[in-house]
């Protein structure tokens, strides 16, 4: 079985990988891509003395990674539990074919791409005896964090099954994945300043979690300790078979849909066709648990990583929280057809209905964005206290709300990905949300590419010192954001209208 199942992925793999699906997955393989050369290249540059302690953080990202991405960007296994409900399996048979299909993704081989650091550590220990050891511990480590990553998905699914919780969850996934890009300031607080070596009371630490482990087993290798070799390869192996055990517990569970209902509030009647969808929209925001979850991870994420940097005592970050907002509102958003799933076919129904549809989920957003980014730049600029950071702050958070009310519809439409309907749906808005992180690094280097010509004024004004430059980049935004809202909506609406069909057929 668990053979079959492997070929099974290949093959939705290999034939899923056309239209938006190539989209999505392309720009997630390039992520993951960079991400691997970026950890060789921050071990190799470290050097043989500061190597060990680089892997140590490196790997400890990957782990959290690994953990909170499916939270962070939804799952596409391809196999779902689901698919094997009229399988004989037992519980135990299902966690073993389905962690099986599992490693039939990019994922794992980005992984092992990014695990050549490791074993380029370990020829530089002078023992080659560590060179195998480096290769099996790693196998074994991305084993381990495929199991981990799946428990993960099992264990929120039984705990998000409202929309208080579904926001809450997404807190400790924010943090996590923020530390990744600001773990810097911890350890530059600890230390009281940047350090080029790892402080050796952080090392002692992440050699204990797992992550650590491939790094403790080759160190040990380099220097001939095999019976901790030993322990380091017996560790892994029972975590991964306490991981397979967790989750053929989990997956014994049946899964119940939830369904959000809100209660009705006769009296309002909307006046006119656009302020019905833009109505229904905000309602539809206040009860879909993925849309709920994934702001809410947006909105953690940027808090995180504005306020870390106040350890310290660097307030340069806190005008920007808004524009930050803005930006990462958007890649958490560009799935608003894919979330609404084939209840598209009420819209294909009315004729002209596309541009109030389009339109209707602009303002929505905007209404729902707007004031929060507005008041954190606001917020953030008087708690900096100094007026360097607000031409920055107002160039770019025009351009970064109306161009990403654009760039938004437009994803939305071009790209769709497949989202099971809302009543079909389980607890676990990360594993409901389906194969969002390709979709969510698009958005986000449209959102940035389109904000260039703003960013652009304002680097070239800080250089110069000169304050027209810097200003200058306000009605640019303003001007290019109300462009990029009407003009890229404008390409949706007639997307929808001319083969809003073909859309339905790929939310289906």
């Amino acid at each position: 079985m668990v053979g079959v199942l492997m070929r099974t992925k290949w093959r939705i793999l290999r034939n899923s990988f056309t239209g938006t699906k190539r989209a999505t997955m392309t720009s997630g393989l390039v992520a993951g891509v960079a991400a691997a050369v970026c950890t060789i290249w921050l071990t190799v540059a470290a050097g043989p003395d500061r190597a060990g302690g680089a892997l140590l953080l490196t790997m400890a990202s990957w782990l959290v990674g690994w953990i909170v991405g499916p939270m962070m960007g939804g799952v596409d296994p391809g196999l779902r539990r689901e698919h094997l409900r009229h399988v004989p399996l037992t519980d135990r048979q299902q966690a073993a074919g389905l962690f099986a299909a599992a490693l039939v993704a990019v994922g794992p081989a980005v992984t092992l791409l990014a695990g050549g650091a490791l074993v380029w550590y370990a020829a530089t220990t002078g023992n080659l005896a560590a060179i195998p050891v480096s290769i099996v511990v790693l196998a074994l480590f991305v084993l381990l964090l495929v199991a981990l990553s799946n428990v993960v998905v099992a264990l929120v699914g039984r705990l998000l099954n409202t929309r208080l919780s579904a926001a809450l969850m997404a807190v400790p996934w924010g943090v996590l994945v923020c530390l990744g890009a600001q773990g810097w300031v911890i350890i530059a607080a600890l230390t009281g300043g940047p350090e080029t070596a790892l402080p050796p009371f952080i090392a002692d630490k992440l050699r204990l979690a797992p992550s650590g482990w491939p790094v403790v087993a080759v160190e040990a290798a380099g220097r001939g300790d095999w019976a901790l070799v030993l322990g380091v390869v017996a560790a892994l192996i029972a975590s991964i078979a306490l991981a397979l055990g967790a989750w053929a517990l989990l997956l014994h569970r049946p899964v119940s849909p939830t369904v959000i209902r809100g209660a009705r509030r006769p009296g309002w009647r909307p006046a006119t066709p656009l302020s019905a969808m833009v109505g229904k929209e905000l309602r539809t925001w206040s009860r879909d648990l993925v849309r709920i979850h994934f702001l809410a991870f947006a909105l953690v994420y940027v808090l995180t990583y504005v306020l870390l940097p106040l350890l310290i005592n660097v307030t340069d970050y806190l005008p920007m929280a808004g524009v930050f907002f803005a930006v990462f509102a958007v890649g958490s958003c560009a799935h608003l057809h894919s979330s609404d799933g084939t209840a598209l076919w009420q819209t294909l129904l009315l004729p002209g209905a596309e541009r109030v549809d389009v339109r209707g989920r602009q303002r929505a957003w905007l209404l729902l964005v707007g004031p929060a980014a507005v008041g954190l730049t606001v917020t953030g600029a008087i708690w900096h206290g100094a007026a360097d950071m607000v031409p920055w702050a107002a160039g770019l958070l025009p351009i970064a709300l109306l161009g990403g009310a654009g760039v938004l519809v437009f994803i939305s439409v071009f790209v769709p990905v497949r989202i099971a309907d809302p009543h079909k749906r389980g607890a676990n808005p990360g594993a409901d949300g389906g194969g969002l992180a390709g979709i969510i690094w698009l958005a986000l280097l449209t959102t940035a590419l389109v904000s260039s010509p703003s960013l652009a004024l304002l680097i070239v004004g800080t250089m110069r010192d000169d304050d027209l430059l810097r200003w200058l980049a306000t009605p640019v935004g303003l001007v290019l954001g109300a462009a990029l809202a009407w003009g890229l909506g404008r390409l949706a609406i007639n997307r929808l209208a001319r083969r809003g069909p073909e859309l339905l057929a790929k939310l289906g």
